[in-house]
């Protein structure tokens, strides 16, 4: 920070971490909407004034948080830095946040919230600096009368990188399971799938239902080439290159029921009832300016427009003009605004979604009305 003041870079500090992103885009569509959502974001934060100020944010934006405050999880719990963010109103707070975080040079783990820099370049392309001060999870009984009280539970791919991930979860799909809720996987990275892609398999074999990735991500799960390694390759047609996420998807749909595959600007694949839906990206005129949050933000419209019934192909044509809106603004949030406009472009008439579960008929049924919400680790 003090670099960025040396240089006179505008700054802004706000509440996110990947499924963060996700859940506020989800809880601002269901409050456009009118619908009665309840989402929530399960554990630990830091208890300094970064923490709070996550839990402040989040809550204003219909986020419950069952947040353990003692320690905080590596990924999910992070407060990224957005060059250029316009939201007056909390500047004055920005700033105290901003001083705060400076004399703290030297925080101890115990205490401290995770942050996350997020660089951001005229080209609309960004880095990231994290600073994470804790590896482990442990589910609470608060967080497993959450799960149980859930229609849909979402897990981080960051996890992964934390001692006792797969028991962690394993755990978490047992009780969604018995509770009659469904369960969805993020991948977190590329290089988190290289580190942990057996692990990440037996997950999925244990029942979960949606998984999101992107394109490298889903090749590495599945073990194909994906477009990062094709564009390093001197013997690859731009044939495979075109065709990687598509075949990655496809692949990754015969693990699990729903595989979604984001593309950048190819759009994205979603694999559904044993069908394969190539998605066109949505393009705002103004173009993109921080693509930091795409993912995340699809990924919000997605399970949005599949909680509400919608079928596969509505949820992804959806879910891009979501990402589309995100991108098009400085940060990682949906705004109120864009998620009354994106809410009312889309049908009326819903149902159930269905698809194939193990290769025979089945359904996954998330849309109709109940007080269920969705939870999220």
């Amino acid at each position: 920070m003090e670099t960025l003041d040396e240089i006179g870079a505008p700054s802004q500090v706000s509440a996110g971490g990947s499924l963060a992103n996700t859940l506020v885009g989800v809880a601002r569509l269901a409050r456009a909407a009118g619908k009665d959502l309840r989402v929530a974001l399960g554990g630990s934060l830091g208890t300094d004034t970064l923490g709070q100020y996550f839990n402040s944010q989040l809550r204003s934006a219909g986020v419950r948080c069952l947040l353990d405050t003692h320690q905080h999880h590596a990924a999910q719990h992070a407060l990224q830095q957005h060059p250029q963010e316009q939201q007056q109103q909390q500047q004055q707070q920005q700033q105290q946040l901003q001083q705060s975080h400076q004399q703290h040079q030297h925080p101890t783990p115990e205490g401290h919230t995770g942050t996350v820099m997020v660089l951001t370049t005229p080209d609309a392309q960004r880095s990231f600096l994290s600073f994470f001060t804790s590896d482990r999870l442990a589910l609470s009984d608060r967080l497993r009368a959450a799960v149980r009280g859930a229609r849909l539970v979402v897990m981080e791919g960051y996890l992964w990188e934390m001692e006792g991930a797969e028991a962690y979860m394993a755990e978490v799909i047992r009780i969604a399971h018995a509770a009659g809720a469904q369960v969805a996987m993020t991948a977190g990275d590329p290089g988190v799938v290289a580190r942990h892609r057996e692990e990440m398999l037996r997950t999925i074999a244990r029942g979960v239902d949606m998984v999101f990735t992107n394109e490298d991500e889903a090749a590495n799960l599945v073990g194909l080439p994906g477009p990062s390694a094709l564009a390093s390759s001197p013997t690859a047609s731009e044939e495979e290159l075109e065709e990687a996420g598509e075949r990655a998807a496809l692949a990754l749909a015969e693990l699990c029921p729903v595989a979604v595959v984001t593309a950048g600007s190819k759009g994205s694949y979603v694999c559904a009832m044993g069908e394969i839906h190539s998605v066109p990206p949505y393009w705002l005129p103004q173009g993109p300016v921080d693509t930091c949050g795409a993912g995340d933000a699809y990924m919000a419209g997605f399970t949005y427009a599949m909680m509400a019934g919608y079928d596969a192909r509505t949820a992804g044509e959806f879910a891009s003009r979501v990402a589309s809106a995100v991108i098009g603004r400085y940060g990682p949030h949906l705004s109120d605004e864009d998620a009354e406009e994106l809410v009312g472009q889309l049908p009326e008439h819903t149902g159930p979604l269905r698809v194939a579960l193990g290769g025979a008929a089945g359904q996954l049924e998330l849309g109709g009305g109940g007080a269920g919400g969705a939870f999220s680790f």
